[in-house]
């Protein structure tokens, strides 16, 4: 699970380095590759530019 907190964040990337994430077909996405992104305003989350 992708943390909520910008703070959190660094640590899973590091956590996460060799692993990919892709966005769901089979639940209506785009299938494309997702990278996280950081906020420190809101809640970080995954995204595709595909999307």
């Amino acid at each position: 699970m992708l943390p909520m907190e910008a703070i959190e964040l660094d640590a899973f990337r590091h956590a996460h380095e060799s692993d990919t994430f892709w966005c769901g077909t089979l639940l209506g996405g785009c299938g494309g590759r997702l990278t996280t992104e950081l906020y420190t305003d809101r809640a970080c989350f995954l995204s595709s530019a595909a999307c």
